[in-house]
């Protein structure tokens, strides 16, 4: 029961209409920052909430007195996955995020810009020679964000598209079986990659990591690291790129002034993140003792879950809320906040930054080739199962 309140019911409550809140979550919106997703029918009579205040959220994720420990839902559910950061609480959190951050900085963010500058060449180029309409899912989100996290991770580009058609599946196939299958395959190659890198370290994240670290780090950590980062660099970013393009197709005359003005737009991409927060909530966080948050007392034991979607659209449907590309440095908790604020945040955004205004310049008429289809929306995190667009 209280698991099914975490999961199902706040899962439900994040699924979208179009790039909006669904009207279940709005009304919680608008009751308060702070509101009960649902009480468990037991002894113990643990309360589930959500928060939705951009204030509550800040406090609990960036409280000790909550544990990022995944307790509820799916198969890790009470067990802490080596090298999974968003799992672990401190000091153990701390070690590892200090050993894996240097390889993000923006001296190498920047050094990496090249690869992704030709990755998204090449791509756009794919997509300009197979002609319209294309679907821009896996043309143009897939297609630029697995090779450059698998470049980002020092993985052979022979390698990728396996890795990627993989990770897909452990991800989204319909068969319970092959889902499993694909994600022991997955983590299985992640093994072997780690190995060949304690043997032979390159300039990729991890040689950086393992050249610093060496056996401060394990190999299960490191395998870890590296499926955390290739899940969230591959499937997150491309699901970023893949809304992003679907909101270009949407507000046409707001990228014209990306292309044609960019100077005058310096903020441009914080709002984009903003308005779409791809990645909607965080898993529920438990209270390790009795926190007041504003004017509600949260227990021991209790479960938060945060909703970014609901503190970064929490103007919605008002005027502040919609998109506007000329806003300037929008405040947004796309990316979490406190300990667990996200690590590939650098990456992510670099991949952006460079796919969005290229896109925007190549073609300039990008439409959807059926614009009286609706677009069809998986279950969160934001995942449009198919963006097919003309130009």
């Amino acid at each position: 029961m209280f698991e099914e309140i975490n999961v199902v019911r706040a899962s439900q409550l994040h699924r979208r209409s179009r790039f909006d809140p669904v009207p279940e979550l709005h009304s919680l919106m608008s009751d308060g920052d702070l509101t009960v997703l649902g009480t468990e029918d037991s002894a113990e009579g643990r309360t589930a909430w959500l928060a939705t205040g951009i204030k509550e959220v800040r406090q609990v994720l960036g409280s000790d007195k909550f544990s990022a420990r995944l307790l509820y839902g799916g198969t890790a559910a009470g067990f802490t996955w080596p090298g999974f950061l968003t799992q672990y609480d401190p000091p153990e959190h701390t070690r590892l995020r200090r050993m894996v951050t240097p390889a993000f900085t923006v001296r190498r963010m920047q050094a990496f810009r090249p690869q992704v500058e030709q990755i998204v060449q090449d791509s756009l180029d794919a997509i300009e020679a197979l002609g319209g309409p294309v679907d821009f899912v896996p043309h143009f989100g897939w297609a630029v964000a697995t090779p450059a996290t698998c470049d980002f991770l020092g993985i052979p580009r022979d390698d990728q598209a396996d890795l990627a058609r993989t990770l897909l599946a452990s991800r989204a196939d319909r068969s319970d079986r092959r889902r499993t299958a694909a994600g022991n395959k997955f983590m299985t190659y992640m093994k072997q990659h780690v190995a060949n890198v304690r043997r032979d370290c390159g300039d990729d994240m991890f040689g950086v990591v393992v050249r610093e670290h060496g056996d401060a780090i394990t190999d299960a950590e490191l395998t870890g690291v590296a499926a955390f980062v290739m899940g969230a660099g591959a499937d997150q970013v491309a699901r970023l790129l893949a809304a992003g393009a679907w909101l270009m197709v949407e507000a046409p005359e707001q990228f014209a002034v990306l292309r044609e003005k960019p100077d005058t737009v310096p903020d441009w991409l914080d709002e984009m993140i903003r308005y779409l927060t791809t990645d909607e909530k965080t898993h529920p966080r438990v209270a390790t003792q009795d926190v007041r948050i504003g004017d509600h007392l949260v227990k021991a034991g209790d479960t938060v879950t945060c909703s970014l979607l609901a503190a970064n659209r929490r103007n919605y449907p008002g005027a502040d809320d919609e998109f506007d590309i000329t806003r300037a440095r929008p405040e947004h908790l796309a990316f979490g906040h406190g300990i667990h604020h996200c690590l590939g945040r650098a990456l992510a955004e670099l991949m952006f930054r460079v796919a969005i205004p290229a896109l925007a310049h190549r073609f300039p008429t990008l439409r959807l080739a059926e614009p009286h289809r609706e677009i069809t929306l998986g279950p969160p995190p934001f995942d449009v199962e198919a963006l097919l667009l003309d130009w």
